[in-house]
C-alpha cells in the first residue's frame, strides 16, 4: 500500500534526499553481499580441504587402531581428550567469525615403560585428528553465520532495489506532476483575474 505523500516543494526535496541516500547506500550493500558470498566460497573450500585431510587421517587411523588395541587395554580415545579450545575472532565485512586459535589436550596417565614407543606418535596423531575435527566444526559455524548475514544483506538490497528506490522515484514524479498542474492552474487563474481587472 502506497504511503500518502504531500505534494509540496519541501516534500519533493525530502524525497530527492531519500533517493540520493538510497542510491548512495545501495552499492555498499551490494559490495558487502559480494564479500560475504566470496567468503562463503572460501570457507567451503577450506572445510572441504579439511574434510579430505580428516578422511585421509581416519583411513590411516585404522592401522593405529589395530596397534593400539594390541598394546593397550580399552579404547584408545580414552587416552587423549580435548581439554580446552581457544577461540579467536576474525572480522569479515563487519561479521565476527569464530576461529580456532589453539587446542589444549588432556592426556590420561599410562605406563610409558610398559607401552611401545610408537604410542607417543599415535597420541600425536590423535591430537591432530581432534584438532582437525574442531576446525571443521568452527568452519561450519562460520558458514552458518555468513549465511545468516547474507540473508539480511540480500533482504536490504532487495528492499532498496525493488521498493525504496522505485517508490522514491515514483513519489518525485507524482509531486512534480502535481506541482506543474498547480503552476498551470495558477497561471490560468492569474490570466482570468487580469482579464477581469482589465475588462472592468
Amino acid at each position: 500500500m502506497a504511503e500518502k505523500i504531500k505534494k509540496t516543494r519541501p516534500e519533493l526535496l525530502r524525497q530527492r534526499r531519500q533517493l540520493a541516500m538510497f542510491q548512495r547506500f545501495l552499492p555498499t550493500l551490494v559490495l558487502k553481499k559480494q564479500q560475504i558470498q566470496s567468503e562463503i566460497l572460501k570457507v567451503r573450500t577450506e572445510r572441504d580441504r579439511l574434510d579430505r585431510q580428516m578422511a585421509d587421517k581416519i583411513r590411516l587411523s585404522d592401522g593405529w587402531a589395530t596397534l593400539f588395541s594390541e598394546s593397550l587395554p580399552g579404547p584408545v580415545t580414552r587416552l587423549v581428550k580435548v581439554k580446552n579450545i581457544q577461540r579467536g575472532i576474525r572480522n569479515v565485512a563487519g561479521i565476527k567469525l569464530p576461529i580456532v586459535a589453539g587446542v589444549e589436550y588432556e592426556i590420561s596417565d599410562f605406563s610409558r615403560l610398559s607401552t611401545p614407543p610408537w604410542v607417543d606418535s599415535g597420541l600425536e596423531f590423535l591430537k591432530e585428528l581432534l584438532e582437525l575435527r574442531e576446525k571443521v566444526k568452527v568452519l561450519h559455524e562460520q558458514e552458518e553465520l555468513l549465511h545468516q548475514e547474507l540473508r539480511k544483506v540480500t533482504q536490504r538490497v532487495n528492499l532498496f532495489e525493488k521498493v525504496k528506490i522505485p517508490q522514491a522515484k515514483d513519489n518525485i514524479r507524482l509531486i512534480r506532476v502535481s506541482l506543474a498542474e498547480e503552476q498551470t492552474a495558477a497561471v490560468g487563474r492569474s490570466k482570468i483575474a487580469k482579464g477581469k481587472s482589465a475588462g472592468s
